[in-house]
């Protein structure tokens, strides 16, 4: 099992000195990049010692995939040009999270809302599969977005997109706050990518918590390969990291 952190680009030396597989960082601030910008930070992937395999945020908080006012043109006008840089920076599978992009507005009702999250998610996965890309949906905590809050619901999500490029993602920490049970990946029929943190704090894990042997248990029954990603605060990553490597490898063997 592969083991990375979630942090901009700029700290990828930072992780890999914590001995950290990979690094995850977002597709927000690569788009956001000059073209300046992107060439140092691409020589400066191209340079490390860990790859770039995954990456997260995938929309700015600026664009709302709900509002009638948004048309799919506008999305793919932001997709293409963000995931050529993901694929050339080396990524193959992106997170979409972004929770107050997809956040349903005041007056729309759920319904609605959900057809139409189905139908962004399907463009969000045709434009990926241009640049051999998967989309892991992201469930978020109630807190975050009002939309797609548990795994169930994800899993409900990627199964009506029906997309070979659209996936799902589990996060122990939204799954912890939500109080939902971790086993309940094996009865969903897996994931495609992975996120962990502490449930208190939110943190990169420095001890064990009983969720983390469930939700590991039920990702071996269906198989999983993938990556697992700390999506967590650490005030010293290069003491916290190696903890948390070690933790989750031993939890993972033992599961």
């Amino acid at each position: 099992m592969k083991i990375g952190f979630c942090a901009k680009i700029e700290r990828i030396d930072e992780v890999a000195r914590a001995g950290f597989d990979y690094l995850e960082p977002p597709v927000s601030a690569a788009a956001a990049w000059t073209e300046e910008e992107f060439q140092a930070n691409l020589e400066k992937v191209q340079n490390a010692s860990i790859p770039v395999p995954a990456f997260n945020v995938l929309f700015p908080k600026t664009l709302q995939l709900l509002s009638p006012e948004t048309t799919d043109q506008q999305i793919i006008d932001y997709l293409r040009p963000a995931l050529a840089r993901v694929q050339k920076l080396g990524g193959k599978v992106v997170v979409f999270g972004s929770g107050n992009s997809r956040k349903r507005p005041e007056n729309m009702p759920y319904g609605e809302a959900f057809r139409r999250l189905i139908e962004v998610t399907r463009v969000i996965g045709f434009v990926a599969g241009e640049y051999g890309i998967t989309i892991v949906i992201e469930p978020l905590n109630r807190s975050e977005t009002n939309m797609i809050n548990s795994v169930a619901e994800g899993a409900d999500l990627a199964a009506a997109v029906d997309h070979p490029h659209v996936k799902l993602l589990a996060d122990y920490y939204h799954i912890a706050v939500e109080h939902h049970a971790p086993e309940d990946l094996a009865r969903l029929g897996g994931i495609a990518h992975c996120h962990i943190a502490t449930e208190i704090g939110r943190r990169a894990p420095q001890e064990t918590e009983p969720g983390f042997s469930k939700m590991f248990s039920a990702m071996k029954q269906t198989g999983y390969t993938g990556l697992v990603s700390v999506e967590g605060k650490a005030d010293d990553l290069g003491a916290e990291g190696p903890v948390s490597i070690a933790l989750l490898k031993k939890l993972w063997e033992e599961a």
